[in-house]
């Protein structure tokens, strides 16, 4: 959801808030509303289905989504949330369902277990019940931030998943990885005690792979046998020192290097003439070995001072 969206608070006036305009995409709602008012607001979101309901009101419950129906999109916010057990209202049409701020207390998710048409879930926990998760057959696209899962068992029944975020949270067991048959985009952030990534070697139908500020890795396996790989970003993976398991991808088109002090620009060298690599980002820590990494592999923007750096 991006941040263009229309700010509600108690006492707004219905005759004078009208339709969304075309580049605002949400209602956010920060108070608790009378049910004419919800009402209001649901006759409008109704004439645009793309657009997002926000709840950020400090109500223990989402009972409001009763006046909603239909509602296909919808943001939580609430701080003091107790229940996710309004979600019964929307279970029927609900697409997209993100978890903002969290909320004060590690409250259940089970209700989510009847989600019958999402596609797109984001949940910032810690929470109770992750394994409800693997109840919703229907699921595209899935951000864990802060969850911690056993392993990845809940996840393998889930046909259509294909975009997956394992972001905070200790979810270290990764061995599970390769029964999602469906993975194409993966993205590991900062995931506590994970040190072994050898196994995103084995998942041959991955085109997008994302790590990011995981010190405890030290080495990546070949990506010699992930045929439809085409990026890969490495942020703050300060353990990694040797970029040939990466240069193994046969069809690896865009590599980002993202705040990576430890290499120099002959770490490049793998990479120099690769047979389809065509774009990249080279963040070494300074503008020197920056514009000697272009030097080398000039398929990047010119650094900064470039010229400079070459006369």
């Amino acid at each position: 959801m991006t941040s263009r969206y229309r700010l509600i608070d108690t006492g707004f006036d219905p005759a004078t808030t009208g339709a969304l305009q075309p580049d605002e995409n949400a209602f956010r709602i920060r108070d608790r509303l009378t049910d004419n008012e919800y009402r209001h607001l649901a006759g409008i979101l109704a004439q645009r289905p793309d657009a997002w309901l926000w709840l950020e009101d400090r109500s223990p419950d989402i009972e409001c989504l009763a006046h909603f129906p239909g509602l296909r999109r919808l943001m939580v916010t609430s701080l003091r949330l107790e229940s996710w057990a309004g979600l019964r209202h929307v279970a029927a049409s609900l697409e997209d369902l993100g978890m903002g701020d969290g909320t004060l207390k590690r409250i259940s998710i089970a209700p989510m277990a009847d989600l019958s048409t999402i596609r797109s879930l984001t949940i910032l926990g810690p929470v109770r019940d992750a394994d409800v998760i693997g109840a919703l057959t229907t699921l595209e696209e899935l951000a864990l931030r802060s969850v911690t899962l056993s392993d990845l068992s809940p996840l393998v029944g889930l046909p259509r998943l294909h975009s997956l975020g394992l972001l905070l949270g200790g979810t270290a067991n990764l061995g599970r990885l390769p029964e999602i048959a469906g993975l194409r985009d993966l993205e590991l952030w900062q995931i506590r005690g994970l040190r072994d990534v050898s196994i995103l070697g084995a998942l041959p139908r991955l085109q997008k792979l994302t790590l990011q500020s995981m010190s405890g890795v030290s080495a990546l396996p070949s990506f010699a046998n992930l045929p439809e790989l085409r990026r890969v970003a490495l942020d703050t993976m300060k353990g990694i020192t040797d970029l040939q398991p990466v240069a193994d991808a046969p069809s690896l088109e865009e590599l980002l290097l993202i705040g990576m002090p430890q290499l120099a620009a002959e770490s490049l060298r793998p990479l120099v003439g690769h047979p389809s690599l065509k774009r990249g980002i080279w963040g070494f820590g300074s503008r020197r070995k920056n514009a000697a990494a272009y030097d080398l592999l000039p398929i990047a923007d010119p650094p900064y001072g470039h010229p400079d750096w070459q006369a």
